[in-house]
């Protein structure tokens, strides 16, 4: 609990929003997904996509370069023996402004793939995201189904209380009128303080459930909120075929995807690159070396390259991308089979919570007999008091825990769903 409320206080903290009088399970997911920091992360990760694609876009745009020198030099061209060159005097101070212009017409396809890569990466991220949301509806789970269990022991309780206190008012007059002793009403007294203990320690686990669970959803909400109990019915079926809902399926895709564009990206240094450049340049002296007055003139030309290096670095990297897409590959395995087992393991547990739900349904139905025999012992004198308190408690924890049984029941089928992923497309 306290880690979760440390958490959310580092995340992000209350939006405000009107307290609503009934919270669902589907309404605190679509608080998480519309309102928890965590969440907005995937919209800023597409425009953050979305500029990188235009970055990568000016691969195929042309590039300019501007540039300007003026230098001055301790000596200029002369013919050998000190002759003097026909012409003006060439002059030690140089200028020169220039514009680069070089436009690639080959790169083996690099920017299209650069771009692809860039999407990929986006799709990284907003799948981790996913991941990190599906965490936090974990989270609402156990703290949405925690709140139930606490209420129907307080509901438990309370019905405890009434009866304690019912049966301490027969026994006062009974005590006065002398059919019974005095202890007899202490023990009721003091198992009444004791339940009303119990109540006020439950109340606050609900206060703090609650306190969390505003955390979470990113809005207040009050204790006397009710909780809908949702409805669930888990198929089975879909654990064998295991329909790759989660978003952990999502980010192993993507990050295999984002391998292949990196492995065509390798690829296109094993090939040459062809470009044509131009340069405009106005200075002196420019490329006739003799005239020592200011003027423009240019070069154009087409360019080839290609790296010895570059193109064997390459083939390693690609080899690298191949064992990294493996491991991938392994821990999706590895995922899948923990899952299956999850799933197999909740499955196991609904069939068992069944099963006592039917048990807790007949021991009630004993447990009410044996109660009311000890009522009437107790009031002929023939039973004591802790006796009956005794039987008394057994029925409440038999009520209590088929309530329980019936709550982890629900809860049980909602974290199959959860663990399935199908809650990811409520």
């Amino acid at each position: 609990m306290l880690a979760v409320l440390i958490f959310s206080f580092l995340f992000g903290g209350f939006q405000a929003a009107p307290k609503p009088d009934t919270l669902t399970l589907e309404y605190c997911y679509s608080r998480i997904q519309d309102h928890y920091p965590i969440a907005k992360k995937i919209e800023l990760q597409n425009k953050i996509t979305e500029l990188n694609k235009k970055i990568a876009n000016t691969g195929s745009y042309p590039q300019f370069n501007f540039g300007a020198t003026a230098t001055y030099q301790s000596e200029v061209t002369s013919f050998p023996g000190g002759g003097q060159i026909p012409g003006p005097e060439l002059s030690k101070d140089q200028y020169k402004a220039t514009v680069d212009v070089s436009q690639s017409i080959y790169n083996g396809g690099s920017v299209g793939i650069r771009k692809n890569l860039e999407d990929v990466r986006g799709q990284q991220q907003q799948q981790s995201t996913r991941v990190q949301l599906h965490q936090l509806k974990e989270q609402v789970n156990q703290v949405y189904f925690g709140i139930l269990l606490a209420r129907q022991q307080l509901q438990t309780t309370g019905i405890l209380l009434k009866t304690l206190q019912t049966q301490i008012n027969d026994v006062k007059s009974k005590v006065k009128n002398g059919v019974l002793l005095p202890n007899q009403q202490y023990i009721l007294q003091a198992e009444l303080i004791k339940a009303e203990q119990d109540s006020t320690e439950i109340q606050s686990n609900i206060q703090s459930g609650f306190d969390v669970l505003g955390q979470l959803i990113g809005q207040e909400v009050n204790p006397q909120t009710t909780l809908k109990t949702p409805e669930a019915e888990p198929a089975y079926q879909d654990q064998n075929g295991l329909t790759k809902l989660r978003p952990e399926f999502g980010l192993f895709e993507a990050n295999r995807k984002a391998l292949n564009y990196q492995k065509e990206l390798a690829q296109t240094n094993k090939i040459p690159s062809v470009a044509a450049f131009g340069t405009a340049a106005y200075g002196r002296p420019g490329f006739n070396v003799f005239e020592n007055d200011l003027h423009p003139y240019y070069i154009i030309g087409l360019r080839l390259q290609w790296s010895l290096w570059g193109a064997k670095n390459a083939s390693s990297k690609q080899q690298v991308y191949d064992l990294q897409q493996k491991s991938i590959t392994e821990e999706e395995r590895a995922f899948e089979k923990q899952l299956r087992a999850s799933l197999g393991k909740i499955r196991e547990q609904i069939e068992a919570l069944k099963k006592q739900i039917q048990r807790d349904q007949k021991i009630i139905g004993l447990r009410k007999k044996v109660v009311a025999v000890a009522a009437s012992q107790m009031k002929n004198g023939s039973a004591t008091a802790t006796e009956y308190i005794t039987e008394l408690n057994k029925e409440t924890q038999a009520r209590m825990a088929m309530m329980m049984h019936k709550t982890k029941l629900t809860q049980a089928k909602i974290e199959y769903e959860t663990t399935l992923g199908i809650s990811n497309n409520r």
